[in-house]
Order: C-alpha cells, then structure tokens, then sequence
C-alpha cells in the first residue's frame, strides 16, 4: 500500500521574473512517515558497540564510556543484539552478538574493560562487522558504532576499505571521535573561544561514516558520551523507512546545481545520472521522529508569463515492519512565471545555514589547497552568515580561525572540528520525542 511517507514541497519564492536567464531556485522537500501503525513500531536492532580502551582513554573517559555503554544496554529492548568489541593495538570482543536480555552480567563485562596500549581501528572495526554479520537481518537495524580519541596508524586506507564493504552489506556506521573540551587563548582583540585537544583524525571518522552510508560526530567532553549514545539508539529505535532513494526528473533546461540534505544533518548528496534529465540520491533510512529534508539549488531557464512544472521529485522506499518494498511517492514541483514574489522566511532561513555550512568547507578545501587568502576570506563570510542567523560561538571560531590562517598560514585541529561537525548541524531540530538519558547513579 502507498501512504507511508510524505512528501512535501516549499519554494524560496512562489513566483519569478518571466524571461529572465538562468534564475536561481530553491526548493525544499520535507519527507515525513506517516500513519498511525508506523507511529507505534520500535525497529529491532543488531548493534556492535566498538569501544577505543587505548591508554589515552584512562580516567573520565573510560569512566565515562563504561556508565554510557550500561546506559545503552538498560534501554535496549530484549530481541535487540549487542556485540561489543574493545580494541587498543589489539582486540577482544568482551560481549559476543546476544539479546540485550542479561543486562546485569552484560554491565559487569562493561565494568572490566580497562584502558591500555595504543590505536589501531581496523581491527576493531573488522571485527565490529563480523558481529553484526553473523546476524545480519534486513528486518533490523545492523549498525556499528565506533568511538575512539586518537589516530590510527597506518591502517587508515584499511578502515576506509572495511567501511566500503560495511556500506555494500547495508551497514551502517556512526564515527565518533571523543575529544576534551577547554578554554582556548584568543588572538589579540578576540574573545576566547572552546577548543578541545584532541588528536582523532576528523577526515577519516567523515570518511567512515560516508563510505558506510552512516554518519560522524565529534563528542566534546567525556560526559557528554552518555547523552550521545542515548541519541543513537532512539533514533535506530525509531527508524521506519529503509533504503529511500530521491529521483529528481528536471524538464526542459531546468538543471540541478547542488542538492543537499538538510535534516537531520547538513550533507552534499552525492548525485547519480541516469537519464539526461533525471538525477538519483541515496537518502537512506528515515526515523519517525526527525524525518528528512533535502534544498536543491536548480537553475531555471527563460520562460513566458504562467504556471511552469519545472521538475518532478520521487522517493522509492521500504518499510520491513509492514513487509513493504519498493513504494513510491511523488510530487510536482511548480512554480510561477511572472513577477518575482516576496521569499519565505522559513526556506531562507535553511537556504542561509546551509550556505554557512558551504562556506566553511570551501575554506577548508582552499586551506588545504595553500589558498589562504581564500579560505581566509570565506571564512569571514561564514562568520557574517553566522552572525545573521544568530550562532554566536560558530561565528567567533570562524574569525578566530581565519586569524589563524593570516598569523599562522593554517587553520587548527581542533577549529577546524568545531566549525566542520558544527555547521552541519545548524538545522538541527532538537526532538521532543528524545529525552535526555537519565542520571547514572
């Protein structure tokens, strides 16, 4: 049956110019399940927790870590599986894939893990993905969650591969790499700003969670640990839709700049062509209580005065719970040839932070090029769009960064984290569905 999901559609503007070339529009689509059987359904998971227990983690973090992991394992359901897997430069699996059921033998193996020894993710990775195939079913959610605070060495191109095969075999992975928030010193003039001393490769977590079809995150402080878990798993717990798929089919001349989603997270999708006109995106999973959103960018021709079908956007998708494959929802995407009408506040407003977010990875691209005047200059503009929409801090770490390119000829470790993984979650809606997780003991 058809009705599953929503699709929705929001223009910047209503109208434009007729007989102008090449105008700008922005489109925005808000995809939501719906109906009340979907409302209900909790997915069942097949999760492998992969736990860094390097020595850089002693003290608070591995503390942490081991409350934040309990945490999980009290709020998963009976027929949810866990594996956890706790790596240095070697690897153990404490807790083999099994029910989520003996919760107090499950917590005293957590309780053993002990730091030592140095970083080498691969292995915990491949054998993270060992687990959660063992037990691979399209009906769950089989997803690996790795959580590190250092470098591996040199086994990067041996992780990047593991996630590409995670990804094939419709495994997620969420990368998350857990730093120590402090008080920066600012530049003269500058307010001071958070930093984190960390040394976790941020490119590779992006990589990890890209190649996989899943996600990164940094985690600023050790405390902070629990809450992000407790995210995590509501959010697998509440996915309904699986494998959504975005074709947009363009008519005459219309053509696509850039496609990006939204919401949860900002994020470049990646675009496929399969017909001149026609473009395909992975969208992936949608959960019920965030949904997701995609801003295309699309370049439209001259045209004469009326009412114009400028594209068409289709998502194909499936819902296990309901034993559904392959369904469709589509919707016209129409927009008026006439005279410019005023723009809607509520799209300029993601149009604004997604260009924020732009902003700052062309700089770090232009930094990482030697363009420093360049990346200095559009980190300035991202400051100004910051500033706009009100993120104060993001935009005091734009500056502070961009004095960093002009004083040093670089941008820092841990700036350059804050305004990657920071930016992307500028629309961001925090779910009243979520709660914080509750107080350890």
């Amino acid at each position: 049956m058809a009705g599953e999901l929503n699709l929705q559609v929001r223009l910047l503007r209503d109208a434009v110019n007729a007989n102008v070339p090449q105008q700008l529009a922005y489109v925005l689509l808000d995809a939501n399940p719906t109906g009340a059987q979907l409302q209900t359904v909790q997915m069942p998971l097949n999760l492998a927790l992969v736990l860094d227990r390097s020595g850089s983690m002693s003290g608070a973090k591995i503390q942490n870590l081991r409350d934040a992991t309990k945490m999980l394992i009290q709020q998963m359901q009976p027929n949810d599986l866990i594996s956890i897997i706790a790596f240095d430069e070697l690897v153990e699996i404490p807790v083999p894939t099994q029910p989520a059921q003996n919760t107090a033998h499950l917590m005293q193996v957590v309780d053993a893990i002990q730091e030592r020894g140095g970083t080498q993710i691969s292995l915990g990775l491949q054998q993270g993905m060992e687990q959660v195939q063992r037990n691979f079913d399209p009906g769950r959610i089989n997803r690996i969650v790795l959580l590190t605070d250092g470098n591996s060495w040199g086994d990067e191109a041996l992780c990047q591969q593991l996630a590409q095969q995670a990804g094939q075999q419709n495994i997620s992975i969420i990368a998350l790499g857990l730093g120590v928030a402090n008080v920066a010193p600012a530049a003269p003039g500058m307010p001071a700003v958070l930093g984190m001393t960390d040394d976790w490769n941020h490119d590779l977590m992006d990589k990890l969670g890209d190649f996989s079809g899943g996600m990164s995150d940094k985690i600023d402080t050790p405390q902070e640990i629990a809450q992000v878990f407790h995210r995590i798993l509501s959010t697998s717990q509440a996915t309904v839709i699986r494998n959504a798929e975005l074709i947009l089919r363009l008519t005459q001349d219309v053509q696509a700049r850039q496609v990006w989603q939204t919401l949860p997270l900002i994020s470049n999708l990646s675009k496929r062509a399969i017909s001149a006109r026609e473009i395909q995106m992975t969208v992936g999973d949608i959960d019920k209580n965030t949904g997701k959103q995609v801003l295309a960018e699309l370049l439209l021709p001259p045209r004469a005065l009326g009412s114009n079908r400028i594209a068409q956007a289709e998502i194909t998708y499936d819902v296990p719970s309901m034993q559904l494959a392959q369904q469709r929802v589509r919707v016209d995407i129409v927009i008026e040839y006439g005279v410019e009408s005023a723009i809607h506040p509520d799209v300029m407003n993601i149009v604004e932070r997604v260009s924020a977010h732009k902003l700052q990875t062309q700089a770090l691209t232009d930094a990482n090029a030697g363009n420093v005047a360049g990346a200095t200059q559009k980190l300035r503009a991202a400051a100004t769009r910051l500033l706009n929409i009100g993120e104060t801090q993001l935009a005091q770490d734009a500056l502070q960064e961009a004095n960093n390119l002009q004083q040093q000829g670089q941008m820092s470790s841990a700036g350059t984290k804050r305004l990657n993984y920071g930016t992307r979650k500028l629309t961001q809606v925090i779910d009243p569905n979520v709660s914080d997780p509750p107080a350890q003991p």
